[in-house]
Parts: C-alpha cells; sequence; structure tokens
C-alpha cells in the first residue's frame, strides 16, 4: 500500500509500526536509471517522501515520474526544507508551483506550518513516528552533555554550526562531550567523545545533564522528543518549544550550558509535555488515516 521514500533509518522506523498495524509499507531508494523500479512498487499506490521532493532537481524528476504512475503523494517537510524553500528563489517557485502533483503536505511542528504557509504551501500538521520516549530519570553527577552534530556529509557541519559546538568544546574544558553521528575528523579535545552510531541513545541520554542540538532551521527532531521525554534540557537553534532553551548564537549556548552546570534541575514540565502530546501509538494511527484517506479518492 504504502511506499517510504527517505533516508532509511527513519524509514524503517515508519514501516515496522506500520506493519505493527498490518499495513503493507516499505521503503524505497527510486533510481532514475532502474528499468524495474515500476515495477517494485507496482501495488503501492502511495508514496510517502520524508523530505519534500520540490527542494532538489533530482527530487522533482522522482516525483514526475510517481505522477505519470499514477500514484498518490504524501510529503512530510523537514525543516532544512523549509531552509532551502525560503533561500533559494528557484525552489521556492517550484514549491509552490508544483503542489499540484502533491496530494498532502505534512508538517512536524506547528512553526513549520507558519513558514509554509507564507511560502505558499499548504500543510497539516503530523509527526512521523520515528522517536522513541523514555521514562524520566535523575540526573548524573557528572557534567557531561550530548551533542548531535553529523558529519557525514560535507554541509552538515555548517548546517549544524559546528564551529559554535568546537568553540564550546575548547571554553568548557572539564565537561564531557559526547558528540553524535559524528567521525571525529573535526575534533582532538581530550574533553570530546564521538560517535558514528549510537545503539542505544537512552543509555546516552541517561549520563548527560543537557543535550544541544544546533541546525540553522529545524522541525521537530527525535533528538529533541526523546532526550526531553527523559526530562534532559535542551538547547536548541529553532524550535519554538517552551521547554527547550532556544540558542541563536555562541554567548547564547555559552550561557545556557553555564546556567545548567551552575543549577541542573531535571526538565519535568519538558517530559510531561512530550509524554502528553507524542504517544507513538496515537501519531501511527493519524498517519494510517492519512493515507486510508488519499486510497479512497
Amino acid at each position: 500500500m504504502v511506499a517510504i521514500l527517505g533516508a532509511e533509518i527513519p524509514g524503517n522506523k515508519i514501516v515496522n509500526h506500520l506493519k505493527n498495524k498490518k499495513i503493507d509499507a516499505i521503503v524505497i531508494t527510486p533510481s532514475l536509471h532502474d528499468i524495474n523500479f515500476k515495477k517494485k512498487i507496482e501495488k503501492h499506490d502511495i508514496i510517502h517522501f520524508i523530505g519534500s521532493p520540490t527542494v532538489t532537481f533530482h527530487g522533482l524528476l522522482t516525483l514526475f515520474r510517481f505522477k505519470l504512475w499514477k500514484k498518490k503523494i504524501v510529503v512530510t517537510w523537514r525543516g532544512s526544507d523549509i531552509l532551502i524553500a525560503k533561500t533559494k528563489n528557484f525552489y521556492r517557485f517550484s514549491s509552490k508551483f508544483f503542489q499540484s502533483l502533491i496530494d498532502v503536505n505534512n508538517a512536524l511542528a506547528p512553526h513549520m506550518i507558519e513558514e509554509l504557509e507564507k511560502i505558499g504551501v499548504k500543510t497539516k500538521l503530523q509527526p512521523n513516528p520515528t522517536f522513541k520516549l523514555f521514562k524520566i530519570r535523575g540526573l548524573p553527577n557528572e557534567k557531561r552533555f550530548a551533542v548531535y552534530l553529523p558529519d557525514k556529509m560535507g554541509y552538515q557541519w555548517e548546517f549544524f554550526q559546528g564551529s559554535i559546538i568546537k568553540k564550546i568544546v575548547k571554553d568548557f574544558p572539564n565537561i564531557e562531550f559526547i558528540i553524535t553521528a559524528n567521525s571525529g575528523k573535526n575534533f582532538s579535545e581530550k574533553n570530546v567523545k564521538c560517535f558514528n552510531w549510537v545503539k542505544d541513545m537512552e543509555e546516552v541520554y541517561s549520563n548527560v545533564l543537557g543535550v544541544i542540538r544546533l541546525p540553522k532551521h529545524d522541525g521537530l527532531s527525535n533528538t529533541i522528543l526523546e532526550a526531553t521525554s527523559m526530562g534532559r534540557t535542551v538547547i536548541a537553534s529553532s524550535v519554538n518549544f517552551s521547554f527547550c532553551k532556544i540558542a541563536t548564537n555562541y554567548e547564547e549556548v555559552k550561557n545556557h550550558i553555564k546556567e545548567i552546570i551552575k543549577n541542573p534541575v531535571l526538565n519535568v514540565d519538558g517530559s510531561e509535555y512530550v509524554h502528553k502530546n507524542y504517544d507513538i501509538e496515537k501519531i501511527t494511527s493519524e498517519l494510517i488515516a492519512i493515507y486510508d484517506e488519499q486510497g479512497k479518492k
């Protein structure tokens, strides 16, 4: 029924939840050169893009092809997609002009709906079931922070403001920083541990006082939901939620770290908010309802 197109890890998480609800779903990686691709998705009448196809040239070509095959298109916008559409004139135009090819646009958070409306894209609020929620746990005694700073692709260091993290690491030598999704090629400091892949993020969150995530534009990340669910304070760059500490520059990040170190407290309000508003079963059922609605048209 549903083919999920996007990053493999979140795609597989969505598929697993859908299969638990007896929904036929697969993760796909389309190739414009694969002559057998159409046959592979013949019975999947709904294509769910994780990330908008209107902000890349390859995405547009893929979108055109799916519509020629009469597929229903569901798109979940990410924060990085919105940044591209806001700052690149061509993709701002394509995102608005090619809306007739898209059946449903989803946004992960309320502020994204407002931003997309200004571009000319109407969306509905719908998170993806790609996260886990953890029980609130007491804070460790150690001065330690987790940082989400991927570096697999070249643009990520700038997009996630690696220069700020680099300076923070040097200016707080007595704090240990656990940097995830990171190869470590940009860090030689003794107070840094880098991990390309972490199997158990619950263990990471349980051993830190707070989490830092600084993309130039964000939607609603698993990092924020998961860390906050455990009662950790998240220093975030652009998420309009009161349970995060917002930081738009180096000084704000530094001051938030000092505040957390001086007075470490559990983020109880944030944990309660996340557990109340982001029930994974409810979100999965809402997503299935969107698919069902498109299947009836």
